[in-house]
C-alpha cells in the first residue's frame, strides 16, 4: 500500500498542534495570575493592609471582656488571631448575664485586656482606671441616646406627678446610666417602691405583666411598644466605648488598636463597633455625682426608698485603735479638698454602737471592687484594714482610707 497523504498538509497540521499548544499555555498562565490576583486580594481584605507581615505582640494573652452574646465574637477572635505571629492566646470574657458590678471589677483589676463597655457608665469606670479609648460602641445607632420613664399602656400613672410612695418602680443595676443613675436623677424627692438589678429586657417584663408599676429603660427599648407609655424622657446620654487596658504595654497598645480599627466591616458590625471620637463624659459625670448627692440617706434594702435625706448622721460615741474594723456603711457625704478633689465621707457603724467617719477620696473609691459608686455600699459590711483612727477637734474619730486595698466590701 502507498501513503496518499500529502507531505505539506503533515507539516501544516504538526503546525496547527504546536500553536494550539502554546496557546493553550498562555491561557494556563493568564488563568494562574488571575487566581493569584484573586487570592492576594482576598489576603488584602482580611488583614491589616498596611502590615506586610504578621504583628509581634509582648503580651502572650488577650482576654477580651463582653456584656454580650460571645458568638457575636468568635470572627472577631479568628480575625485577631489572624494578625498576630506569636501565637497569643485570646479569650472571651463575659455573657449576656454578666452584672455590670462584675464587669467593673474586671475592669478596676485589669482583667480585661479589650473592654467592650457596653454602658457609658462602664466607660467612666475604664477612664477612672486609666484605660485607653479605642473606638465606639454600637455605630449604626446614635451617638446620644436618653432614659425614658415608662408604664403599662393601661396605668393610671400618667406624669411622675402622679406618683405615689406605694408605686414600685423597676431599676437596673448601679452602674447603669440609662436605667439607674439618670432616672434617678430625675426622681429627686420622690418616695417609691424599688425593685432594682434588672437588664432592660426584665425590666420591661415587670411593667408589662404589672409586677412593678413603672420601668426605667433605654428610650429604643419601649419606643415602639403598644403595651407601654412613656411618661417621662431624660436628658442625653453619651454612648459606650471599646478601651484597651493600661497593663499592655504602649507598643501593644497601638498594633491592637490599628489591627481593630482595619478589621473587615462586616466584623466590626457583627463586634458592635466602629470609629470615632471618644465621647465627652463630663455631663454624665455631673449628673451622676448629683445622683450620688440625692441618694447619700437612701437605703435600698428597705421600701419605700426615700430619693432625697431626711435626718443627720449619728455622732461617734467611743474609739477603737484596732488595725481591722469591721461594720455597716449607714450614710454618706461629700465634699471638695483644698485641690479640689472629690472627697467622700462614709458613716460606719460597728458593734457595741461605736460609729466612725470613713474618708475616701473619690478617685482611690473608683478603683474599690464593688463599690462602684457611693450607694452601692449603703446597708453593706464593710472591712477597714490597717488604718489607725484619728480623733478630731470635734470629738469624731475619722478612718482616712489612701489605698484600694484598705476598703473591702464583704
Amino acid at each position: 500500500m502507498t501513503n496518499n497523504k500529502n507531505p505539506k498538509s503533515n507539516t501544516r497540521e504538526i503546525i496547527r498542534l504546536v500553536v494550539t499548544l502554546v496557546l493553550s499555555l498562555l491561557a494556563l498562565g493568564v488563568l494562574a495570575v488571575g487566581v493569584a490576583y484573586t487570592f492576594h486580594k482576598y489576603i488584602s481584605i482580611n488583614k491589616d493592609p498596611d502590615l506586610n507581615t504578621q504583628q509581634k505582640l509582648q503580651t502572650d494573652t488577650l482576654i477580651i471582656g463582653i456584656l454580650g452574646d460571645p458568638s457575636k465574637y468568635d470572627e472577631l477572635v479568628d480575625y485577631l488571631r489572624s494578625q498576630f505571629s506569636n501565637k497569643v492566646q485570646i479569650s472571651i470574657s463575659g455573657n449576656k448575664s454578666i452584672s455590670y458590678e462584675d464587669a467593673r471589677k474586671s475592669i478596676i483589676s485589669k482583667e480585661w485586656d479589650i473592654a467592650f463597655t457596653y454602658s457609658p457608665m462602664l466607660s467612666v469606670a475604664a477612664k477612672n482606671n486609666n484605660y485607653h479609648f479605642v473606638a465606639r460602641m454600637f455605630p449604626d445607632y446614635t451617638p446620644y441616646y436618653q432614659s425614658a420613664l415608662f408604664t403599662k399602656a393601661t396605668s393610671a400613672i400618667q406624669s411622675l406627678d402622679d406618683l405615689k410612695s406605694t408605686d414600685t418602680i423597676a431599676l437596673g443595676n448601679f452602674n447603669s446610666a440609662s436605667s439607674f443613675y439618670v432616672p434617678v436623677y430625675d426622681l429627686y424627692g420622690k418616695s417609691l417602691r424599688v425593685d432594682m438589678g434588672h437588664r432592660g429586657p426584665e425590666i420591661k417584663n415587670l411593667v408589662k405583666t404589672g409586677k412593678d408599676d413603672m420601668g426605667a429603660a433605654a428610650y429604643d427599648e419601649v419606643a415602639n411598644d403598644q403595651d407601654l407609655r412613656i411618661i417621662h424622657l431624660s436628658k442625653q446620654i453619651p454612648g459606650s466605648s471599646v478601651y484597651l487596658s493600661p497593663k499592655l504595654s504602649e507598643s501593644d497598645r497601638q498594633k491592637i488598636t490599628k489591627v481593630l480599627l482595619n478589621a473587615p466591616k462586616d466584623i466590626k458590625r457583627q463586634a458592635n463597633y466602629g470609629g470615632g471620637e471618644e465621647f465627652d463624659y463630663s455631663q454624665l459625670r455631673k449628673i451622676s455625682s448629683r445622683t450620688e448627692e440625692i441618694l447619700k440617706c437612701a437605703n435600698f434594702h428597705e421600701n419605700p426608698v426615700d430619693f432625697y435625706c431626711s435626718s443627720p448622721a449619728s455622732e461617734p460615741t467611743n474609739f477603737d485603735n484596732s488595725l481591722e474594723i469591721s461594720g455597716k456603711i449607714n450614710g454618706w457625704t461629700r465634699q471638695n479638698d483644698e485641690q479640689n478633689q472629690e472627697i467622700d465621707t462614709f458613716s460606719l457603724s460597728v458593734k457595741g454602737g461605736k460609729i466612725y467617719q470613713v474618708i475616701i477620696p473619690r478617685k482611690i473609691l473608683d478603683h474599690v471592687p464593688d463599690a462602684s459608686n457611693p450607694i452601692a455600699v449603703q446597708g453593706k459590711e464593710v472591712k477597714i484594714i490597717g488604718v489607725n483612727p484619728q480623733k478630731t477637734q470635734g470629738g469624731t474619730f475619722e478612718l482616712k482610707i489612701t489605698e484600694p486595698t484598705q476598703l473591702t466590701v464583704l
